[in-house]
Order: C-alpha cells, then structure tokens, then sequence
C-alpha cells in the first residue's frame, strides 16, 4: 500500500514510527535485506513477551521489553519502507499484530492469570484490535482504489520467505472481517479523483487511530507503566482498546459508509 500519502499512515507511524525508521536506515550501510529485518523483528518482539513475562513486580525490569517493543515497531516500519523502494510492499498487519499479541496475552499473564474477568477483557480487546486492524488496512485499500491509488495488496512472492508470509497471510486474515463490517464495495466506474478524495479524506484520517500502531504505541507505553502498576497498565489498554477504540471504530464505519455512498453517486471518469 502507499505509505508516501499521509491520510492512509497511522497517527504514531506518521509522526513517530516512520520518521524515526527512515532516520535509523539513512545511516546504515549497506541498507538491511527485508528479510533480516523480518527477522530480527521476530526475535527482538517474541524476546520482548519473554521478557514481560519474566519481568520482577515494580521495578525498572519492565523498561527493558517495552524499549524491545519500541524497537520493534521502529523496525516494522523500517521494513514497510524498504520494501516500498524496493516496489514489493509487504502487508502491514500480521507480524506487527503477532507480537502485539505476544505482548498482550504476556501482559494478561502478569496482570491477574486466576481471575476470569481479567481474561475475558483481554480476550475482547484482543479480537477488537484484530478487527481495528483489519478495518484500516481495508479502508486503506479501498481509498487507494477509490482515489486512483495503487491497489493495497501486493500478490504473494512465489519464492518461500519469511518477509513473503507476512506479506500474504494478512489479506486473508482481515479483507473479509473488515468487508463485512464496510458493505459492499463501489463496483462502477471510477469517480473523479479528486472528488472522491475530499469525500473520503475525513473517514480515512479518523481511521488513522485504528491502525497497528496505535495498539502497539498503547502496548510499549503500558509496559512502560507497569514498572509502577502491573494492573494499571494493563486496565488501561484493555479500556482504551475494548472500549474506546471499539467507539472510534463505529463512527469510522459510519462516516465512510456514508461517504462511500455518496462517492457512489458521482458520475464516473
């Protein structure tokens, strides 16, 4: 998907994640493979749930997995541009969701493993971030086909990779959860551009809170927290995710259906 335009970015890999990445590989020679940095992704995220897990109550030991996370998401970033050069844009959305995972079911453990409640909260935020996430990468989509952008999803590499299943298995995860929830999609001819940009552009920037990212930007801070409150981090996430976000999906959904239908009644190019 095209990163370069800023309305389909997340918030924090706007300002942060993609800023601080594009800084990191302007200074390293020769530029890392996408498949080393899958890679070093992968072990650095899962070393970092290993860490949440192992992590001694109030103390600074929780700093450690949280810059781990950081450091992650730095490089996921790093990745998304490499490829994007590269012409091969992997698929945003299943590793990062993967190690947000990781993290988050760490976290649980740490928070209250015995109590039902607990675990029942995690659960929901957890399928709610798997569909905040499905949910933007198909409004990204779908506003790069509406606007006449590049389509969102790249066709898997027939060569065996690591860099190539993150790349193919995330469509299939989160295009039809996310259809369902968007209806169907404008099967005419394609509206003016410009138009349709300024129709969409306000949905897409308010789904901008609903991507990866965000969930991983809440996730590296909540680790950060529990250095002084295992159950405050860990309530926080859980309400801002299960609770907030979810709130800030349903206005999302209605204001781009609502523009969508209304891009719909343009006469086409």
């Amino acid at each position: 998907m095209a990163d370069d335009d800023p309305i389909t970015e997340g918030y924090f890999d706007r300002h942060l994640h993609r800023p601080l990445a594009a800084w990191v590989l302007g200074r390293v020679r020769p530029a890392p493979s996408l498949e080393l940095l899958t890679l070093a992704g992968l072990v650095v995220g899962l070393t970092g749930a290993v860490a949440v897990l192992l992590a001694a109550p109030r103390s600074v030991d929780w700093i450690f997995p949280a810059w781990l996370l950081f450091a992650f998401t730095v490089a996921s970033s790093a990745r998304r541009l490499l490829a994007s050069n590269s012409g091969a844009e992997p698929e945003a959305g299943m590793l990062e969701f993967a190690i947000g995972a990781a993290f988050w079911i760490a976290l649980t453990l740490r928070a209250a493993p015995d109590s039902a409640w607990t675990c029942t909260v995690a659960s929901i935020a957890l399928v709610s971030a798997l569909v905040h996430v499905g949910l933007h990468a198909e409004l990204r989509r779908r506003f790069a086909e509406l606007t006449g952008g590049d389509g969102d999803v790249a066709p898997p590499s027939p060569r065996p990779s690591v860099a190539a299943l993150a790349r193919g298995l995330a469509p299939a995860v989160f295009h039809d959860l996310a259809a369902a929830l968007l209806g169907p999609e404008h099967l005419g001819g394609r509206p003016p551009p410009g138009a349709a940009r300024s129709l969409l552009a306000a949905p897409m920037r308010m789904a901008a809170w609903l991507g990866h990212d965000t969930h991983l930007a809440l996730l590296y801070v909540a680790t950060a927290v529990a250095a002084v409150r295992i159950d405050l981090a860990f309530w926080t996430v859980a309400l801002a995710v299960a609770v907030g976000l979810n709130l800030w999906a349903l206005l999302v959904v209605a204001g781009w259906r609502r523009a969508e239908a209304l891009v719909r009644r343009l006469a086409p190019v």
